[in-house]
């Protein structure tokens, strides 16, 4: 049976693609500042895990009032959506009920406003040979 080198070939490619980018002097120099702000990071937070707690509770809290923000304005959106939903006919009725008013108005006005067939004037046409 073959076995899978999937996992081995991402992982070798991985880590071939870190060593190369390590070669751009701007990508070490930010590597290394990220890497010394995470040890000063863990380093404080290990002798002060109390403000870690305290920090993570409050991710978590704004997480759920975010959470809770996007409920209730996914609801309301339910709710405009159900209202524009049950007005559709009445609206669509309503459009119907203008476009036949508007029909009729055309067709009363253009049958009383015929002119004469002629050119200008009312006058009749020449006819040329």
């Amino acid at each position: 049976m073959a076995k899978n080198k999937l996992p081995a070939a991402i992982i070798i490619g991985a880590v071939t693609g870190g060593i190369l980018s390590m070669l751009d002097p701007g990508t070490r120099k930010k590597t290394s500042e990220s890497l010394a702000n995470t040890k000063r990071s863990i380093s404080y937070y290990s002798r002060n895990p109390q403000e870690l707690s305290e920090r993570a509770s409050q991710k978590a809290e704004q997480w759920r009032e975010m959470a809770e923000k996007i409920q209730e304005d996914i609801a309301f959106l339910s709710e405009k959506y159900e209202e524009v939903k049950a007005m559709a006919p009445e609206l669509k009725e309503t459009v119907q009920e203008t476009k036949e008013a508007f029909t009729e108005d055309q067709q009363h006005s253009t049958s009383a406003s015929t002119l004469p067939q002629g050119g200008p004037g009312g006058l009749p046409e020449k006819k040329t040979m």
